[in-house]
């Protein structure tokens, strides 16, 4: 017997993913053909021009069908399944959260005073999407009760007429952008706030309230290989980096880097690591901050070299990142701090994708940062392993000497080191060079 109660009313793949999102928490134990008639339930919701998702595919035949389905990167790349979240088989899946309270007034009390105009920004943001879609809902008859009292405070009765306007031209699909969108900022809320309440304290540790200085405390150890700028960040951190090209002073110079690296007090607590995504990200979330005040009252700051050092490191790592055209297209509108929605509307003409604003952060978060991650851990392999250079092969079309590694090769089992001739870069260009001429 078929348990199953799928509300087939909801037309849209948005409007499924988050009945079955809070459907899913109810039930336990799916069989297989549950989970299979979610999965059709789910293809055939209709995307933004009515078309089902699932269009011209055979369900019985589906899985078979996969042609035209280069990775899965490129199945994710769709936006209707932009927060789909994927699970090892070894994990134990977590189908509800507890729900996470945000305190404003705790925030207003706690948070450094230069971020305290961003919140009130962003709160103002949240309220008046907040109310639109309340508005939006009542109209409709999605809602019986009225905006909250605590919400209609926050405006005068001027202003919450012009956002009733604004919700009276709204179109179903505009309203689940909107709702996602409200998602997005609450979410921000949480990520400004673990900052400065994360273990590394980043705002704090680069912000003295004393003298209005933004600095880089010299004794924030800095992995995996320090500063760009540092002791030995000349010789290092270089994007053409050829270890048979340096001589045993050089080489003593950096053994004793790794060495004294590995030797770091693990206890330290200021410890900064391009290696970890949550930091690199609060830099980012810093460094506007930073570019913010520093336009509006120069004068009345110092930046002092080891904050300096810290932003050219990170563009050092930016620049060796395996980034893609588009990502790197939106690093560069995100470091623009131009907003989501633009971004998207930006890539999408562009480069005739349909990405929401909400799947420009995922893809920011996610995907952008978490290269640079890895561009950090290349980093220090090829530093570790420059001492052996048979660990090491240079490029055939761009002439560049990388690390002997999955991570920058592409395996070929024929060769006797067991990879491509061509880095993996030059071969994606390769590859895209062939697409462009079909």
């Amino acid at each position: 017997m078929n348990r199953l109660k799928l509300d087939f009313s909801l037309e849209t793949v948005e409007e499924r993913i988050n009945f079955i999102n809070d459907y899913v928490a109810q039930l336990s134990d799916l069989t297989s053909t549950e989970a299979t008639t979610i999965a059709d339930y789910l293809l055939w919701g209709k995307t933004e021009d009515g078309t089902p998702i699932g269009a011209g595919t055979d369900l019985k035949t589906r899985w078979a069908k996969t042609n035209d389905v280069e990775s899965l990167d490129a199945v994710l790349e769709n936006p209707a399944l932009a927060n789909i979240q994927l699970y090892s088989l070894n994990d134990a899946v977590v189908l509800k959260k507890n729900r996470k309270v945000f305190s404003r007034s705790e925030t207003r009390r706690q948070a450094p005073q230069y971020l305290i105009e961003t919140f009130e920004k962003l709160w103002r943001n949240i309220d008046e999407t907040e109310l639109e879609i309340n508005f939006y809902e009542m109209e409709s008859g999605k809602r019986n009760k009225p905006p909250r009292d605590e919400l209609l405070k926050r405006f005068t009765d001027e202003e919450a007429e012009l956002i009733r306007a604004r919700s009276q031209k709204l179109s179903q699909y505009s309203y689940l952008k909107l709702r996602h969108r409200l998602r997005e900022l609450r979410t921000e809320q949480f990520t400004i706030r673990d900052s400065y309440k994360s273990t590394f304290n980043i705002t704090q540790s680069i912000y003295s309230p004393r003298d209005n200085t933004l600095v880089f405390d010299c004794d924030i150890q800095v992995l995996p290989l320090g500063l760009m700028e540092g002791e030995t960040g000349q010789l290092i951190f270089d994007a053409d980096f050829d270890p048979g090209a340096l001589n045993e002073e050089q080489l003593k110079t950096i053994s004793d880097l790794v060495w004294k690296k590995k030797e770091i007090d693990s206890e330290k607590s200021k410890i900064f690591d391009f290696r970890e995504l949550d930091m690199v990200y609060h830099l980012y979330l810093f460094k506007e901050e930073f570019d913010d005040r520093i336009a509006r009252v120069k004068s009345d700051y110092v930046v002092e070299n080891n904050l300096d050092s810290l932003l050219k490191t990170l563009k050092f790592y930016e620049s060796i990142a395996d980034l893609t055209d588009i990502q790197k297209e939106i690093l560069y509108l995100k470091e623009k701090k131009e907003k989501n929605i633009d971004i998207a509307n930006y890539i999408n003409k562009k480069y005739d994708k349909s990405y929401t604003a909400n799947y420009i952060s995922t893809i920011f978060k996610q995907k952008i940062i978490a290269k640079i991650n890895e561009a950090a851990r290349i980093h220090q392999d090829t530093i570790e392993n420059c001492f052996f250079f048979l660990f090491f092969k240079k490029c055939t079309d761009c002439g560049r000497i990388l690390l002997l590694d999955g991570r920058n090769w592409i395996k070929k089992s024929r060769n006797k080191d067991g990879f491509q001739n061509r880095c993996k870069r030059c071969e994606r260009e390769v590859r895209k060079k062939k697409r462009s001429k079909l």
